[in-house]
């Protein structure tokens, strides 16, 4: 495909998943994975206070709320991948889809989540010692 016609495509429409869970751990942990598995290319995550009824009483209580983002292609894939990593019995897991979004940030999530090189993180890039250089000190 020409730049051209992937300007004029402007990739793969991005949308939106949206969860709620119990605590930061479960937010990190679930946002890891899916960006991992390149089920999403990013997620937000934050303290909400919520208030809903559960067993006959009203609750409330601190959880996390959790923004998946993602093209539409692969957000059935996360929803399942979130609904199978989940706490809650009955988690709320929902898709939102977008009108527009800019094209240079569409072609971005569209050439990352097709690439099927594995990530690395940070300290993998940064601090882990090369296995390589350590052998040639012996």
């Amino acid at each position: 495909m020409s730049l051209y016609e992937k300007v004029e495509k402007g990739g793969e429409e991005i949308v939106f998943v949206y969860t709620i869970c119990s605590n930061r751990e479960e937010a990190r942990t679930m946002g890891f994975l899916a960006i991992e598995e390149k089920l999403a290319i990013s997620i937000d995550y934050w303290v909400i206070n919520s208030i809903y009824p559960w067993q006959g009483f009203i609750k409330e209580i601190d959880q996390y709320i959790l923004m998946f983002s993602t093209q539409m292609n692969k957000s059935s894939e996360l929803m399942k991948h979130i609904e199978a990593e989940h706490s809650y019995k009955i988690p709320m897991i929902v898709r939102l889809e977008t009108n527009l979004t800019n094209v240079p940030y569409s072609l971005w999530v569209d050439d990352t989540l097709k690439n099927l090189e594995k990530y690395k993180t940070e300290y993998d890039a940064n601090i882990k010692p090369d296995i390589n250089s350590l052998n040639k000190l012996k």
